[in-house]
């Protein structure tokens, strides 16, 4: 028992004038990840979503994969027999299984069944009144929710036998007892059967028609009833296939779509349209029915699977049609309404048709006269003649006869590229080796246009006369116009006069004297009489653009390199809301006719034909459905570092501090063209624009910032309307400990604190350096006034004594004071140099290694020699061995320059890198030869004596001098711990 969703849509729906044959249809299967092929139920939440509902359980379908809910899902179904489904008012989504009914809204699940008053677990049907109660119809009979429970409603003994509730379109349902609620639009449907003759046990299936038609259906009758009278009857197994309605649907065009158990067929007004006996669901068991927001049906089978069935745009006609080839090369009207198409190898085919059906189909070949089967070009003259160019020269069917012209009757050329017929009769034949003039009437007599006769090339292409009466010519070098007869002027235009390319590929004269112009892989330009320029902003601007069409609706249709191509556009050339059309919309393939002309044609009933490879594409442009509607967005995943996060909860997510990845998986729920959507994406919070991400249907984000966001996704249809409402979730990235605000405020505290303790520190430092200072000073004060003070006090009292002692003449007592004096003073100055030794042996600064070194530099001023020391870098001091071997090292060489040199200058530097010791001794003296090296010269020990104290240090010594010319010493040490940390060690 069939389901119908009661679902409220704006769409246009199917058109219903196009033969069932004719629609656009895509199917799965298990093998396209279809859970089961049984498909019984079939509905569209208003969420965009389609669900089906499987002997294997639920599935949710976003028009690229599907997802299953079952027994062993979260949340788990009561069985995975699911039979019915149906979405309340109030968005509550109820699905009835074999087991027990189930409900899910906002991420919740409620499970009901006979312990909560349904009558069987078997559900059959659900509906919704007008109160907003829902009705369940089960095995066992019907029930009505009330609160948390149901209530089995019956009539007398008699259990009442509900049926499909719901008729599409309506809130309410129908119902066999008048106590019931009713639709104000709907007849009881009890009365409805009884006027058909039918019983209420008999009834199986009900369905609201447009003009207060009903129709009511038993397992083999369908009645549809106008007014108040039967107004048609049809039988299973007569005039519907079968043996048995096993579904019953009224789509919004006002068709009705019955499906039996060999087949679907379409009632509408009160004709039947039959599926041919070649397509799949000509034989099928249907089950379900469903016409989704866009307008598509859906058809649930038994054994096939699901299918969907869309309004095709394009329809390619081929040899299945009766044609001689689908590779169709050019294609062309002529006065009688017959459309002659072209091919690639085989022949020439006369259509004759009715609308975009095929009727008749004449084919001619080489065996009819024509000069080669490969149809280049084609043109129709007024008198009814019809013109062919071959690559092996020039044909006209006259009356039905063939007859054929070449280079040997005056053509410049066998290989006719294009052709176009004045009013005159005369005709233009464009070939690989210029353009020819020929009117027919006056003989074989042509008049030969050519690169030498001022031709843009001589390899012709698409030719058009526009409203002035110029005839312009396309060429591989540009436009060239002929103006005026009967010889014309001819004007030749390049890219330098503002063609986006010299070579043209397309023309197309307008009525208000305007030219459009088709290029090879840069789109299109306009000529409005006095300029051209290329059209940009466009979706064509690099494209090959092989025919243009005007359809007299306000469109251009463009046939490309890539598809077929419409715009909206004006008289001015303005052109907008850019459409392109490939597999996705009906094409066989992309690829369309090239290199001959005309390869597009617009016929007198409006209909316009494009020449393919792979067939002919007949568009009706007066009635080419577009897609207005939005599509819905949703987000179906929310991973953060691969781990998915509950999407159904409200408010905003948290996220814990720590994560880096974060995944966004969202769906366009467009079904007519699943491929062609297309999606924008921002992170509010982060990103400052929309990121176009094309048919991708994930955006990542890695290592943002901690803070509040919003995640925003649209999507477009396949006909570029979009969703700007579209999608959001917002979230909190929350920081780490130390990335909030009372984090770096503690820090803060801390910061000062520690500057505060540091002065602090730094200040009792000070105080405890100053009373050290202090305290040295009063030693010394003590010590000057214990020792030095005493003895100059003593020192003082003898010299009086002495004196007075030399006054009187006593000579022996002076003699004794004399020596007291000295005995004081030698005691004074031995305490005074004790005194002073102690303070300087405080001072590390007086014995330091560059002290010494400046000493001995010192002392060697004098005799005619200036020596100078200097001292590079920043002092540390060094063990006391290589202090010493330094010392020796830098006397021995100053001691040569004083004793052998004879120098004038003498240079001493003292050198503290980074990780190194370098001493330098220079003079300008004599020198000495380089034969000797680290050795001393015979009877000589210095310079061994060097290398050995520098090898004793693990130093080098460098020795480097010339005859006249001076020398100079260098002895390097790498420092203990710079060595140390080198070695690794």
């Amino acid at each position: 028992m069939a389901c119908v969703l009661v679902f409220v849509l704006s769409a246009a729906a199917l058109e219903p004038t196009t033969p069932l044959a004719s629609y656009g249809r895509q199917s799965w299967v298990m093998e396209n990840g279809l859970p089961q092929n049984t498909v019984q139920a079939i509905a569209q939440t208003r969420d965009g979503f389609v669900w089906l509902g499987t002997e294997a359980g639920l599935a949710r379908f976003d028009g690229n994969g599907f997802v299953l809910f079952d027994q062993n899902s979260k949340p788990a179904l009561p069985s995975n027999d699911v039979r019915c489904l149906f979405e309340a008012r109030d968005g509550t989504f109820w699905i009835g299984t074999a087991e027990g009914l189930a409900s899910w809204k906002n991420g919740t699940q409620t499970a009901y069944t006979t312990t909560n008053g349904l009558p069987s677990n078997a559900i059959r049907a659900l509906a919704q009144d007008s109160a907003g109660a829902l009705w369940v119809s089960t095995d066992q009979g019907a029930a009505r929710l009330n609160g948390d429970h149901f209530e089995q409603i019956g009539l007398g003994s008699h259990e009442i036998r509900v049926t499909d509730f719901t008729a599409h379109g309506q809130s309410d349902f129908w119902s066999d007892s008048a106590q019931w609620p009713q639709s104000d639009e709907a007849t009881s449907w009890v009365v409805v059967a009884l006027r058909a003759g039918l019983t209420v046990d008999q009834v199986e299936f009900l369905a609201a028609l447009p003009n207060a038609t009903a129709a009511v259906a038993t397992k083999s009758v369908l009645v549809i009833e106008h007014g108040d009278a039967v107004a048609q009857q049809l039988t299973a197994g007569k005039e519907i296939p079968g043996s048995r309605i096993q579904a019953l649907f009224a789509s919004r065009e006002g068709s009705l779509w019955i499906g039996t158990n060999e087949g679907v067929v379409r009632l509408v007004g009160d004709k039947l349209q039959r599926l041919p006996v070649t397509d799949p669901l000509a034989s099928a068991s249907i089950l379900a029915f469903m016409e989704d927001s866009e307008g598509n049906i859906w058809v649930g089978t038994e054994t096939g699977g699901l299918h969907i069935l869309r309004d095709e745009r394009f329809r390619t006609l081929g040899m299945r049609d009766g044609l001689s080839s689908d590779a169709t090369s050019t294609v062309v009207e002529d006065g009688a309404g017959t459309l002659w198409v072209g091919t690639n190898g085989s022949g020439l085919n006369a259509v004759t048709r009715d609308g975009g059906s095929i009727t008749k189909v004449k084919t001619l070949t080489v065996q009819n006269g024509l000069s080669s089967d490969v149809i280049l070009s084609l043109a129709a003259a007024p008198n009814g003649d019809l013109w062919v160019g071959t690559p092996d020269g020039l044909n006209r069917i006259h009356n039905g006869t063939v007859s054929s012209f070449t280079s040997a009757d005056g053509l410049p050329d066998d290989f006719i590229r294009s052709l176009l017929v004045d009013a005159d009769g005369s005709l233009w034949i464009g070939t690989r080796r210029g353009l020819a003039h020929w009117n027919p009437a006056g003989g074989m007599q042509m008049d030969i246009f050519t690169q030498a006769t001022g031709l843009g090339s001589d390899l012709v292409g698409a030719m058009a006369r526009d409203a002035q009466g110029s005839l312009w010519v396309a060429t591989l070098a540009g436009l060239s116009r002929l103006q005026g007869a009967p010889k014309p002027s001819i004007s030749n235009f390049t890219s330098a006069d503002g063609l986006s390319s010299n070579v043209i590929t397309a023309l197309l004269p307008r009525s208000n004297g305007t030219l459009l112009i088709g290029t090879q892989g840069h789109g299109w330009n306009l000529w409005d009489g006095q300029h051209f320029s290329p059209v940009a902003r466009t979706g064509l601007n690099r494209t090959t653009i092989h025919a243009i069409l005007d359809d007299d609706h306000r469109h251009l249709w463009f046939a490309t390199a890539t598809g077929i191509a419409r715009c909206d556009c004006d008289m001015a050339g303005g052109c907008s809301h850019w459409m392109e059309f490939g597999p996705a919309d009906g094409l066989r393939g992309r690829e369309m006719a090239t290199n001959s002309h005309p390869s597009a044609w617009r016929s007198r009933d409006g209909w316009l034909w494009f020449a393919t490879p792979k067939g002919l594409v007949e568009v009706d442009p007066a009635h080419f459905p577009v897609n207005t509607v939005p599509p819905p967005v949703a987000l179906v995943r929310f991973a953060v570092d691969d781990v998915d996060q509950l999407l159904h909860e409200s408010g905003r997510l948290q996220v814990p501090a720590g994560h880096n990845h974060f995944q966004f998986d969202y769906a366009g729920l467009s079904y007519t063209a699943p491929q062609k959507v297309r999606y924008r994406y921002m992170l509010e919070g982060f990103d400052h624009e929309w990121t176009d991400a094309g048919a991708r249907r994930s955006a990542y984000y890695t290592n943002i910032p901690p803070g509040n966001y919003t995640f925003r996704v649209q999507a477009a249809n396949n006909d570029g309307v979009w969703n700007t409402e579209g999608a959001a979730l917002a979230f909190t990235l929350r920081p780490h400990f130390y990335e909030m605000i009372w984090f770096y405020i503690l820090l803060a505290a801390l910061i000062a604190g520690l500057i505060v303790l540091l002065l602090r520190l730094r200040l009792l430092r000070a105080e405890r350096e100053f009373r050290a200072v202090l305290a040295e000073r009063n030693r010394i004060a003590r010590e000057v006034h214990d020792t030095l003070a005493q003895g100059y006090v003593g020192v003082s009292v003898q010299l009086e004594v002495l004196s007075e002692l030399l006054r009187t003449n006593n000579s022996q007592a002076a003699i004794k004071h004399l020596d007291t004096a000295r005995q004081n003073v030698r005691e004074g100055l031995a305490e005074a140099r004790q005194s002073i030794w102690a303070l300087r042996s405080q001072d590390t600064g007086e014995n330091t290694l560059p002290v010494k070194l400046r000493r001995a530099t010192e002392q060697a001023n004098g005799h005619g020699t200036e020596a100078t020391f200097s001292l590079y870098g920043a002092y540390r001091p060094i063990p006391l061995d290589m202090e010493r071997e330094f010392l020796r090292v830098g006397q021995e060489a100053i001691h040569n320059v004083k004793k052998h040199a004879g120098a004038r200058h003498l240079a001493v530097q003292l050198e503290y890198g980074p990780a190194e010791i370098a001493l330098v001794v220079r003079d300008d003296g004599r020198g000495f030869a380089k034969s000797y090296g680290l050795e001393s010269p015979p009877g000589h020990y210095g310079l061994t004596g060097m290398r050995e104290r520098a090898e004793a240090i693990g130093g080098t010594l460098e020795v480097t001098s010339e005859l006249g010319l001076g020398t100079t010493v260098r002895l390097q040490v790498m420092t203990p711990k710079e060595a140390r940390e080198r070695s690794g060690e």
